[in-house]
């Protein structure tokens, strides 16, 4: 179970650190924003259909109204997240959308702890601020060697607001991945923001045709780094962390962007980066043990 947890938990942390440069390239093809979110909830959903139909089928038709409506707001979240995700990169660093996405943490604790009763360790609040301030530290330390983007304050007002919606999301999904299997869960979150995203898309006139083989061949990258290897699993793994852990083990994404930009753009981290992603690494470590002992506690009991 733990082997499995880890392979989760990496794979997730790999996505996230990867796709923020995937949908740079991908719209750098020429490939607008609300075409890639569009085509990508879509591959997913309709790549689901089949599964859920032939192992989920019972359990989809004896859905409750309120599963069915929670699964559709948290549809509505999620889409809302990926758009200001993908615009904030139109206007601003990868690493800067990156570093102001990862505060989510920040706006879950007190949710988590009112609606669900989850019980945190000192060792686990001791891990939050560490964790936060070590991809601040990271960020910061990046400034000097990375363009701010044609209009950072835009494009980090984006970003913050999208770490809004993607808490909302994990909170609704911490709840009903515990009464749905993940699979099901996935392909009606996917499903919901698809069609949320279909409106956006008519509404504002945007074609989905058009473009070149390329750039749609980057969306489909997209979207296996973004929804088959990111998403999928972190409904998976919110059947074993608090939403809050979760959203604190997927800040070593933030150090792994770095890594990435070292090898492919050959950008040295700083010293301050470097301190920076030690306390984010510490920081999920702490989270990751006594998230694992307070599970292994609840079901001894």
């Amino acid at each position: 179970m733990l082997d499995r947890r880890l392979l989760i938990i990496l794979t997730m942390i790999f996505s996230a650190a990867v796709t923020p440069i995937a949908i740079r390239i991908t719209q750098g093809e020429g490939v607008p924003s609300l075409v890639i979110v569009l085509i990508r909830l879509w591959l997913v959903s309709l790549a689901l259909l089949p599964v859920v139909w032939l192992r989920y089928r019972r359990q989809l038709l004896s859905l409750t109204r309120r599963q069915v409506l929670l699964s559709g707001i948290s549809g509505f979240w999620l889409a809302l997240n990926l758009v200001l995700l993908f615009v904030s990169l139109e206007y601003t660093s990868v690493l800067m959308t990156s570093l102001l996405r990862r505060t989510t943490p920040l706006w879950i604790v007190l949710p988590e702890i009112i609606v669900f009763g989850v019980v945190f360790s000192r060792r686990f609040w001791l891990s939050l601020p560490l964790t936060l301030i070590g991809v601040a530290m990271v960020g910061l330390g990046g400034l000097s060697a990375i363009e701010a983007g044609s209009d950072p304050l835009l494009g980090g007002a984006l970003a913050l607001c999208g770490s809004l919606c993607f808490g909302a999301y994990l909170l609704i999904g911490r709840q009903l991945n515990n009464v749905i299997p993940p699979l099901l869960y996935s392909f009606l979150v996917f499903g919901s923001a698809a069609l949320v995203t279909s409106l956006v898309v008519a509404i504002s006139g945007t074609p989905v045709a058009g473009y070149s083989a390329r750039g749609y061949l980057w969306v489909l990258i997209v979207t296996i780094l973004a929804q088959a290897m990111g998403h999928l699993l972190m409904n998976l793994a919110l059947q074993h962390f608090t939403a809050t852990a979760l959203a604190i083990i997927l800040q070593v994404a933030v150090v792994g962007s770095a890594v990435i930009a070292l090898f492919v753009f050959g950008e040295i981290p700083s010293l301050l980066q470097i301190v920076g992603g030690a306390l984010v690494i510490y920081g999920v470590v702490i989270a990751t043990v006594e998230q694992t002992r307070a599970r292994w506690k609840h079901g001894a009991a």
